[in-house]
């Protein structure tokens, strides 16, 4: 009867132990999802920030492009032929400078290195020394 009696308050407050750690465990989750989730809207707008204010000094140095060579082109007393060939070596030097460009900002090295991903990845698969 003591056997069974002790069974029964042990069991009891393991039960007890149990449930307690398991709703413990669970709000750690919740805490832990909000934290990545508040991170995931963070990168989303500024993004998206940055996204239009590329999109406008874009739109503002083609402009500013398309003006510079107008000018240069009705300024210069040069024939049809040089202004041509004129304009179309600067129009591959900016085909090759906004390939290099478009390039550099979708490195993925650069990305993993900026949004922190990298680190992340370190701290993941780090080895916890044995004591």
């Amino acid at each position: 009867m003591l056997k069974y009696l002790l069974k029964s308050i042990l069991s009891g407050i393991a039960v007890k132990l149990f449930d307690n750690y398991r709703r413990l465990s669970v709000q750690l989750l919740k805490i832990e999802a909000a934290k990545v989730y508040l991170h995931g809207v963070r990168v989303a707008r500024l993004s998206a920030i940055g996204l239009i204010g590329l999109g406008l000094t874009i739109a503002l140095i083609c402009i500013g492009a398309v003006l510079l060579h107008v000018g240069l082109f009705i300024l210069l007393p040069w024939c049809v032929e040089t202004k041509a060939v004129i304009a179309i070596c600067l129009g591959l030097a900016y085909m090759l400078i906004g390939g290099l460009a478009i390039r550099a900002a979708i490195d993925e090295r650069s990305w993993m290195e900026k949004s922190g991903a990298a680190k992340m990845l370190a701290d993941a698969t780090r080895q916890v020394p044995e004591d």
